[in-house]
């Protein structure tokens, strides 16, 4: 580096410190008060009126060549070269990147409900579904319509706190869990008798309705639990046998098709697999009619009426 001429030296002493700062790192420092700054890495450092005071360490100084100095660690030589437009190899520290702030998780929240649930109920009685059974899982806040959509809107608990919730369309295929569920709380349909220790697992809620119709219009010879895993997870399955020690039969019903078959074949080998479920008696009950349990109670349904068509032409 060459020598300095004492005007290089003069003008480096004239620089402003807030204009340098300004000008060459305008990123490092933020309004502080009405004349005042500070050093965004530093907020104990504080500049006004020209000079600076770094009050967490106890020493100040008057111009930009003092900060350059005692906060930037350079030289005499190298502060003057650098403010007086020298040949000086120093750059201002870089700007620190960007950090993005991850915004909250959207907590669970139930969809707001309808004034009532005409439109689902009666998308319900259409697929089959008993009339008292929907009544039941409406009064016990298992099942509502939702207020915008108007969707079917089924309902998990654990304890009395709802946990999970997904909604299926009631004029489309739409079937979306509630942003937040937690899948080990699905869908459960509870037995008559509370002190059931049987338990049926199906993929959806509707298989759940489905199934509790057909025995119900087989004279409920079937009792138990109904639970849904929403799809083929066994996750629901293993925290509700967690919950209810007292299960000691599991009937899996889950589709009757490709991906349910290799579920099922799947959940038998993890329950097997684990000590805690030993005691389980497992039995596999597919759908008999159909893809699911609601094939299996359109199918029943139609039969019945075809039945009492038949009865009523021959009572002629």
């Amino acid at each position: 580096m060459a020598l300095l001429s004492a005007e290089q030296v003069e003008q480096a002493r004239n620089v402003d410190l807030l204009t340098y700062l300004q000008t060459h790192e305008p990123y490092s420092i933020r309004k502080s008060g009405a004349n005042e700054y500070c050093l965004v890495e530093h907020d104990s450092l504080k500049i006004s009126n020209g000079k600076f005071n770094w009050f967490s360490r106890g020493f100040g100084g008057y111009s930009a060549l003092d900060f350059l100095i005692k906060v930037r660690g350079l030289d005499f030589p190298e502060a003057v070269n650098h403010l007086a437009g020298g040949d000086v190899a120093y750059s201002p520290p870089k700007p620190p990147p960007k950090v993005l702030k991850e915004k909250p998780p959207k907590a669970f929240a139930l969809p707001v409900a309808n004034i009532n649930n005409d439109k689902a109920i009666a998308y319900l009685r259409g697929r089959g579904v008993d009339n008292d059974i929907i009544r039941q899982c409406i009064k016990g806040g298992l099942l509502y319509e939702a207020a915008k959509s108007h969707n079917c809107v089924f309902v998990g608990y654990k304890g009395k706190k709802a946990k999970f919730a997904c909604e299926r369309g009631i004029s489309d295929d739409y079937k979306k869990d509630v942003y937040g569920s937690d899948k080990r709380f699905n869908f459960t349909l509870p037995p008559i008798n509370p002190n059931s220790t049987k338990l049926m697992v199906m993929e959806s809620p509707i298989d759940c309705l489905s199934h509790a119709s057909i025995h119900k219009l087989d004279g409920n010879k079937w009792d138990g639990y109904r639970l849904s895993l929403g799809g083929v997870s066994s996750l629901a399955l293993i925290s509700f046998l967690e919950q209810y020690p007292e299960i000691k039969g599991v009937q899996l019903g889950l589709d009757n098709d490709k991906a349910g078959q290799k579920a099922t074949n799947r959940i038998i080998k993890e329950l097997l697999s684990d000590n805690r479920f030993s005691h389980l008696k497992i039995s596999i009950v597919p759908p008999p009619i159909g893809k699911d349990y609601c094939d299996t109670l359109g199918a029943i349904l139609q039969l019945n009426k075809e039945k009492s068509t038949q009865n009523r032409h021959a009572a002629l």
